[in-house]
């Protein structure tokens, strides 16, 4: 974490004003110790490099190096600029902060300049580019297209406990974590393309918590799903998924809290074989309520709206209003669906006694236009190639068939929820966040192989997050020796599932 140096911010003022003071100090020393001269002014620009706006509203700080008693601030205009007048001539350092600063993760710009007697000076502060800032943070040596996620672990207090301490983290719900108090495991989809195939996998990593807290994670690919679980001395965070920004660079919190488990029956079908499955759901201190809005601002009634990984669900009431009661405490993810609209994915931070409020806006889903063919051709081009070739093996009977049509009639709250009705399938939990699949083997309960659009996943634990069950079109489930050849490991004496994704119809 050293190198890291917070996140990537430029060298600290001291250090900056140490070096310019030395050769200021060495100009003075050669001019023979002039008198003073006039003061000179300074006009100061700036500019967002990666968004190539202004930052408005940045708050500047002027520091003489000659005398660092003398300093002067300033506000930014709408146009990200300010005037400084009456300064003395001599070497100064500008530092700048600004919200879109701390998103990034580079705390401040530092930018020396010197005051000439009697004149202006122009000096432009800019926020690095991302290929600079990830090499600063992560080295030169990153992967492009990479970039990486940043933040601090806090724990959550009590609502009861936060107006016996007079500090000003008493009166909020969250405070940092000490040093070294933790870490932080990481999980996102890489997809690597070559000429002959692409590549899907899951990438997991682990790293620990630095000073205050803070944790960093580079790596990290643009544009694609992430999910992050702290553990600390103090508790635990769930699952926080969400998509990782345009440039890579995300920065987001997590919270450590409690989860008790609570056994029961599972209220949905489940094949005569599995009666005896039992749920294991997630139960605290926590709560969050809110309102799920249509993008003009209407309230959406009967959005299905849960805690996932806890088994905790409700639907929004006529004025878009859901509750959800005694969740756990911590970092979890609020997962929003209705028909019609692209699910959403929030996380959001759960703190003993006390109520979250969420405002969710959904946003329209995205329908193809009706493509008209001829009948002996619909399964191979409303379909497509691959469930196309899924009917054909379903008419041959090896295997369990959940087609597009299935699914459709199916409420799907998570993508192992269809899986519930197979034969042979269970889910279990695992870490407390995740459902492990497991099938019947030739030697006992087992881990299935499974297969995704033709692409072989690593394990089944993260399904749930990087397989929503609106873009699941069909799936397939084959008892040990009777997969297909194309989905056959021949190393494993487990079953093997098949998942296509795509539309429905």
């Amino acid at each position: 974490m050293s190198r890291l140096t917070g996140y990537g911010r430029q060298r600290s003022v001291a250090k900056v004003v140490a070096c310019v003071s030395a050769f200021a100090a060495a100009q003075l020393q050669a001019q023979g110790g002039a008198s003073v001269a006039p003061p000179g002014r300074v006009d100061i620009t700036t500019v967002d490099s990666i968004t190539s706006t202004p930052l408005a509203g940045a708050t500047v700080r002027l520091v003489s190096v000659l005398d660092t008693t003398r300093v002067r601030e300033a506000t930014l205009d709408a146009r990200g600029r300010a005037r400084v007048d009456s300064l003395p001539a001599g070497p100064w350092v500008l530092t700048a902060r600004h919200a879109r600063l701390d998103t990034l993760g580079v705390g401040n710009v530092v930018v020396p300049f010197t005051v000439r007697s009697g004149r202006g000076v122009t000096v432009r502060a800019a926020v690095p580019s991302v290929r600079t800032l990830v090499a600063r943070v992560c080295g030169s040596a990153s992967a492009p297209g990479t970039g990486y996620v940043f933040g601090t672990l806090r724990r959550a207090v009590p609502a009861g406990a936060r107006g016996r301490d007079a500090s000003p983290l008493a009166t909020s719900p969250l405070s940092a974590l000490p040093p070294s108090a933790g870490h932080v495991t990481v999980q996102w989809l890489d997809l690597r393309v070559d000429a002959r195939r692409v590549e899907r996998t899951i990438v997991t990593t682990e790293v620990p918590v630095g000073d205050n807290g803070r944790y960093v994670v580079c790596g990290v690919p643009s544009e694609t799903i992430v999910r992050l679980r702290a553990v600390g001395a103090e508790g635990v965070s769930g699952v926080a998924t969400f998509n990782s920004a345009g440039t890579a660079i995300v920065p987001r919190d997590l919270v450590l809290g409690r989860a008790d488990t609570v056994v029961s029956t599972p209220s949905g079908p489940q094949a005569p074989e599995d009666s005896g499955v039992v749920d294991i759901a997630l139960r605290g201190a926590g709560g969050v309520r809110g309102t799920v809005q249509t993008p003009e601002g209407r309230p959406l009634a009967n959005a299905l709206v849960g805690l996932s990984a806890t088994g905790l669900d409700t639907r929004t009431d006529s004025a878009g209003r859901f509750l959800l009661a005694g969740t756990p405490t911590g970092t979890w993810t609020l997962d929003v669906r209705a028909l019609g609209y692209a699910p959403r994915q929030l996380p959001v931070d759960l703190v003993p006694g006390d109520t979250v409020r969420q405002m969710v806006a959904m946003v329209r889903a995205q329908v193809m236009d009706t493509v008209r063919v001829r009948a002996n051709a619909v399964a191979r081009t409303a379909l497509g190639r691959n469930l196309a070739r899924f009917e054909e093996r379903r008419r041959q009977g090896f295997g369990r068939f959940l087609g597009p049509g299935d699914l459709e009639k199916m409420l799907l709250f998570r993508f192992t929820d269809a899986l519930r009705t197979m034969p042979g399938v269970r889910l279990e939990l695992s870490g407390s966040t995740d459902r492990v699949i497991t099938m019947r083997g030739t030697r006992g309960r087992c881990v299935p192989t499974v297969f995704v659009d033709r692409m072989r996943m690593a394990g089944t634990e993260a399904l749930d997050s990087f397989l929503p069950p609106d873009f699941v079109a069909a799936i397939e489930v084959y008892q040990a020796g009777f997969a297909p050849a194309e989905f056959q490991d021949i190393f494993s004496d487990c079953g093997t599932i098949v998942v296509w994704t795509g539309a429905r119809r």
